[in-house]
């Protein structure tokens, strides 16, 4: 959509060529200290070094010294990935002096900017930045600087020849040993970043921006001299297309000669349809001398729910919306239509099922690529069952798991756990059933905002010959669950020895405790020797139900394990019911002190967070989570229906064949092995356009049952106007 001119503009120089942004790092290979949008360069120690970037060469050299990586890690945790690391001059005799040589670039004017933020305790003197024989320009190192908006830069202008290369001196004016010369970026053809607008709300690359109310307001940090600010807006349906506008007048939303820094404006589309366009703007400078400085192009992208009943943190999960439709056809581990197929093909895309019954996997199946729906509610028959290994995220976003069964069993030899969201971000599983690992049935260490609900966690394998721990080990593990915000609601985990849940919260970048959880309304049944223990930063534990079961030995619900180095955990602790010992009114019966702490320590009154999660008693929460659960459409197997009625029971029907714990098997032999999934095959004309809706749902609705096979129009269209596509209204029908 275009936005409405309402004024003219001053104009401000276009660069001779492309910007070229580059971060410079140690060579750590991590990912976390990349800037995103820039060029990153890992730099070897040594003497110099040189790369490329956009045809244009960059070699850095130490004069007096070697070049060294150097970083200081705390800076990742308040986002300070361009300042927390870069390259020092060490170990030299004389004046310490960083030269950049830059061969390739066109001739005319152009501008630098360096970036000089120190990595060490120490403040550092003053650095003189020259380009050939140009005047200096003179900028005092910031020191450990929180952000990449307060870290100090150097602007300058100057002239390129075709046969030239432009040489730049960085150099301390200090005279001791100590003094150092350190840079952790550069740009070229940039603007001053001193004199840009900064500090964008909604942040930079935000895909799940908060707009709900249908009004979209901006606001952000103006630089000092401004006399004028004119801000630039553009949304589309496609990012291209709105940067595509933002470069032309019609993007051209206010101008602003107050000491405002924010807008807001209609964008005059409803609310629930906010999330298919993406949002590119800016906001251009102007000073006193009436020159104009170009801002950053900022991005962002209204939020909407995964689905009707998504909650918790991960709720806003983008899936596959608007992405490729990949049918799984096969029950095959690999190839054209295999289920590892479609995950791991790149670029939004949502999964759907032709075929039901067993895939027997020949390895593990990671999730690594974002934007990804697997609707396991579109199988035929009984569903889908994955067995011998496992299926899991690893640093994945935007993705969303439904009706999906995973039983590894112990057939491959190896010790696996079951579903997984480490190192992930805004993603949700909802109604899958886990059970017969050897490792823990579910994991989510380092994830961001992320769901797990109404899933079934059951009979995790107890002494199965875990590959780090002695034989006879007992090793029957629900879940180790982290996030930054995790939600982990309306859960059932029955039979597991131990971690029913182990908070994992971990350690941040600057060694403390990290993690923020959000526990409520989960079923707890039959545990051996562990409930819920661990740690992490804040925790919300609510309106949980313990049933102790014929293998229960300790009868607390929870059992903060503080780790004091680390810095402090808190817990907020309420409603929490264990059948039989304590019911919710009494508040901390089912609390358990592991290091003599007082509670007054870490316990407080208040929620650290809203949970974003419908709420009941504990006694309510049973009722409601024994009675949706799972993975349940197309239907509950035998073995899910088997361990919810046992929980109703309080019994069980089966003991490990080793350790002879009632309800804990060892194998998954103890209790039978898998059922019988049969394979059923949709029919050729089920969707013969191939875009995921079955020819029937499409007459219904007034859509075309034969359009041209890659022809998604109908599946991407939003008939009702809600929101959700209409391939994701049907398959939110076959949820419900």
């Amino acid at each position: 959509m275009a936005l409405l001119v309402v004024g003219t503009l001053a104009a401000s120089a276009a660069p001779v060529c492309a910007e070229i942004a580059v971060d410079l790092s140690l060579t750590s290979r991590r990912k976390d200290t990349r800037t995103p949008g820039w060029h990153t360069w890992e730099v070897a120690d040594g003497p110099s070094a040189t790369a490329t970037f956009d045809g244009v060469e960059i070699t850095l050299t130490a004069k007096n010294g070697d070049l060294k990586g150097d970083w200081y890690k705390p800076g990742l945790v308040t986002g300070a990935t361009l300042l927390t690391d870069g390259v020092v001059v060490v170990d030299g005799s004389g004046p310490r002096v960083l030269e950049m040589t830059i061969a390739g670039l066109p001739a005319g004017r152009h501008t630098l900017v360096t970036y000089h933020n120190a990595l060490g305790e120490a403040p550092q003197p003053p650095l003189k930045v020259t380009v050939d024989d140009g005047p200096p320009a003179t900028v005092q190192p910031t020191v450990r600087a929180a952000d990449n908006d307060t870290g100090a830069s150097a602007f300058l202008e100057f002239a390129a020849t075709d046969d030239q290369p432009v040489i730049v001196r960085i150099a301390s004016t200090g005279s001791d040993e100590s003094a150092a010369v350190v840079l952790n970026g550069f740009e070229i053809d940039a603007p001053d970043p001193q004199k840009q607008a900064r500090r964008p709300q909604p942040v930079d690359r935000d895909w799940h921006a908060d707009v709900d109310s249908g009004l979209i307001a901006l606001s952000w940090e103006p630089p000092a001299d401004a006399v004028e600010q004119q801000v630039h807006v553009a949304m589309d349906e496609s990012p291209e297309a709105a940067l595509a506008e933002l470069e032309t007048s019609r993007g051209f939303a206010a101008k602003l000669t107050d000491d405002r820094a924010a807008f807001t404006f209609d964008p005059a589309v409803p609310p629930e349809q906010l999330s298919q366009s993406h949002v590119r703007w800016r906001v251009d400078s102007v000073d006193a001398d009436g020159k104009v400085t170009r801002g950053d192009v900022w991005a962002f992208r209204p939020r909407h729910l995964a689905f009707p009943g998504a909650e918790g943190y991960g709720r806003f999960a983008i899936g596959g919306r608007g992405g490729q439709v990949l049918h799984v056809t096969t029950l095959a581990d690999s190839g054209p239509g295999s289920l590892r197929a479609a995950v791991e093909a790149e670029g939004p895309r949502t999964v759907v099922f032709d075929v039901s019954g067993r895939i027997v996997l020949a390895d593990r199946l990671v999730i690594r690529n974002p934007y990804l729906t697997i609707a396991g509610q579109s199988a035929p028959g009984k569903g889908v069952c994955i067995s011998n290994y496992n299926l899991g995220m690893l640093g994945a976003h935007d993705v969303i798991i439904r009706d999906i069964r995973v039983r590894p069993g112990d057939t491959a030899g190896k010790t696996l756990d079951g579903m997984g969201m480490a190192s992930s971000d805004h993603a949700i599983i909802d109604h899958c059933s886990i059970s017969w690992t050897q490792d823990e049935a579910f994991s989510s260490r380092g994830a961001g905002n992320i769901t797990l609900q109404r899933t079934l966690i059951s009979e995790a394998l107890n002494v199965a010959g875990h590959k780090k721990y002695k034989p006879g080990t007992e090793h029957g593990y629900a879940a180790s669950i982290g996030g930054d915000i995790g939600s982990f609601h309306h859960n059932l985990l029955a039979h597991c020895a131990g971690r029913n849940w182990s908070l994992a919260g971990g350690v941040d970048q600057a060694s403390v405790h990290s993690g923020r959880l959000d526990v409520r309304n989960n079923v707890v049944y039959n545990w051996a020797h562990r409930t819920t223990d661990g740690g992490a930063k804040e925790v919300n534990f609510v309106n949980n139900y313990y049933k102790p079961g014929p293998a229960s030995r300790v009868f607390h619900v929870l059992m903060p394990q503080h780790e004091n180095p680390f810095g402090p955990q808190r817990y907020y602790m309420d409603g929490n019911v264990m059948e039989g010992r304590y019911g919710a009114d009494e508040r901390y019966a089912g609390l358990r002190e592991s290091r003599n702490k007082q509670w007054d320590e870490y316990i407080v009154d208040e929620p650290f967070f809203p949970s974003h999660v419908t709420t009941t008693s504990a006694e309510a929460a049973y009722e409601d989570v024994l009675s949706d659960v799972g993975c349940n459409v197309p239907t509950l197997d035998e073995h899910d229906r088997r361990v919810i009625q046992e929980v109703r029971e309080g019994g069980f029907a089966y003991s490990g064949s080793v350790s002879g714990l009632p309800g804990l098997p060892d194998s998954q032999e103890d209790v039978g092995g898998w059922e019988e999934y049969p394979e059923v095959h949709r029919p050729t004309d089920w969707d013969s356009d191939g875009d995921g809706l079955p020819g029937e749902w499409e007459r219904a609705h007034g859509l075309n049952p034969y359009s041209q096979l890659g022809d998604l129009s109908d599946a991407h269209g939003d008939a009702n106007g809600d929101g959700y596509t209409n391939l994701e209204e049907y398959l939110n029908e076959l949820a419900q």
